[in-house]
């Protein structure tokens, strides 16, 4: 069995630029698809693998076996600085993110993941987590229930659909009984409708893992773990993942981020990134025809700029000001 088929592996690898003996992640290992792939590429290379799910942990270990340079991390990608901080990692030049969830996530009948398959409401990606969608689903209210279909699922019956789960008689036991109810609002069988249950199983999906939550706190620590010329490839699904990486990489490739119309500087940032996709990477046809699951996959990377020094960091201060100051001028 396949236990997850690598998304845009090739380019994965070609925008990481992997270096002999230089110290990598693979923030979501899944299978190991693609941190076998880099180990091909660049053998040498010393590679932590990070996923919360033990079935993918066990799985890439059994793929990553004949490498002695790999650690695999039972762990979620938050985690990241504090689980490589306890490794004495100061510092790395590259990490790749695979977000959403697996095909094996969607495709184990156990897991909960698929409106296709009838099985109990779980959705946890990590099953040593307590709170699962069962819980979400049959202890929030209609209004709560509505808000996370809206926030993460974009979904317009949101409302309708959380008052039909809050009337159900009886719990939401299964994905087969939530489907039901998703049907009895908006019908069965059409693509809207279908469109719709994917809405809701994602929405319920993020929550429960809090995906969204932890995303933007992450990419911050993974640019920051970056040495210079390091570089961070990130995958994302859908339109809210790729707004926060979008978001995330734009912010730090900025020289300050003060408002507009402060006069000086008083932020203490400066620039770390250098974004090398002026717009995502999209899977090409081909691919696409061999991994269906490719067809919504957007390739975002970048790459670490040097650090400045205090001189630095001063020089750029006191211009920012002295710019401020001509537009002000200019404009009374």
């Amino acid at each position: 069995m396949i236990f997850h088929t690598p998304v845009m592996a090739e380019k994965c690898i070609s925008y990481l630029n992997l270096r002999a003996g230089k110290i990598y992640v693979d923030a979501t290992t899944g299978g190991g698809g693609h941190s076998l792939a880099m180990l091909k590429s660049e053998p040498s290379i010393r590679l932590y693998c990070f996923d919360q799910d033990m079935e993918a942990i066990e799985e890439a270990s059994k793929k990553l076996s004949n490498y002695e340079n790999v650690e695999l991390i039972k762990a979620n990608f938050q985690q990241l600085r504090t689980e490589l901080a306890y490794r004495k990692v100061k510092g790395i030049d590259g990490i790749l993110f695979d977000l959403g969830v697996s095909s094996h996530q969607l495709n184990n009948e156990n897991r909960g993941f698929s409106f296709e398959k009838d099985a109990p409401l779980d959705m946890r990606m990590d099953s040593s987590q307590e709170y699962s969608a069962y819980d979400a689903v049959n202890e929030l209210d209609a209004k709560e229930l509505a808000r996370i279909f809206r926030d993460y699922g974009e979904e317009l019956n949101a409302f309708r659909i959380a008052k039909a789960i809050e009337r159900s008689p009886k719990p939401v036991n299964t994905t087969g009984e939530l489907t039901r109810i998703i049907e009895s609002v908006v019908g069965k069988g059409t693509k809207a409708s279908l469109k719709t249950k994917v809405r809701i199983f994602q929405a319920l999906r993020i929550y429960v893992n809090k995906e969204l939550e932890v995303l933007a706190s992450t990419l911050k620590d993974a640019i920051n773990l970056l040495n210079p010329k390091g570089r961070i490839v990130v995958l994302s699904y859908h339109s809210l993942e790729d707004r926060i990486v979008k978001q995330e990489f734009k912010r730090a490739e900025q020289e300050c981020i003060c408002p507009p119309r402060s006069l000086a500087c008083n932020c203490n940032h400066h620039k770390q990134l250098v974004i090398l996709t002026s717009k995502p990477i999209t899977a090409s046809e081909e691919e696409i025809l061999a991994n269906p699951r490719s067809r919504s996959a957007k390739l975002r990377a970048a790459e670490k700029v040097k650090e400045e020094n205090k001189e630095e960091k001063t020089y750029r201060k006191s211009n920012r000001q002295k710019t401020q100051e001509e537009k002000c001028v200019a404009k009374s």
